[in-house]
């Protein structure tokens, strides 16, 4: 049975969403499994440790990148459109966003997935630390945080002009 199929008798609705789940459910084990966790391999790191979850997180990261390149390359997927890539943006505001996350991270101890991983675990301060964050999020994209992040994402040029 291909997906063709599968979408033919459910629906690409219920298709997508029981894709979703299916990829929820690895995800969610594999990082519980392997304490995976971006902030706890940098804390690895800066003390010159190299360590299981370091190695954990090299992995990861060299295997999601290999896999984003090979996509790409066979043409299975179209990253044009993605909004990283097809919006411009300034060095200002890429320091600026990656000084907040860094920050955000370390006060929340450890990024949205990790949170999200530890909330399912029964874990009340990454469940507040998750919702907290999807509403900043939210807010930053579309909300009323928007206009401060499209401010510093147009670049000083584009500011004197308007």
């Amino acid at each position: 049975m291909t997906l063709v199929d599968v979408m033919e008798k459910l629906g690409e609705p219920q298709t997508v969403a029981l894709g979703g789940l299916a990829i929820g459910l690895i995800f969610g084990a594999a990082a519980q499994q392997s304490r995976f966790c971006l902030r706890a391999a940098i804390i690895s790191f800066s003390r010159g440790l190299f360590d299981t979850r370091l190695a954990v997180w090299l992995l990861v990261f060299s295997g999601a990148l290999v896999a984003t390149q090979l996509l790409y390359v066979t043409g299975m997927a179209n990253l044009d459109e993605a909004r990283q890539i097809a919006t411009s943006g300034s060095l200002s505001g890429a320091i600026i966003g990656g000084a907040l996350f860094g920050v955000g991270m370390v006060l929340a101890r450890g990024r949205a997935s990790r949170l999200l991983v530890l909330s399912a675990t029964g874990n009340l301060r990454a469940l507040l630390s998750g919702l907290i964050f999807a509403v900043t999020a939210q807010a930053s994209l579309h909300g009323f945080l928007s206009p401060a992040r499209n401010w510093l994402a147009c670049g000083p040029s584009a500011r004197q002009k308007a």
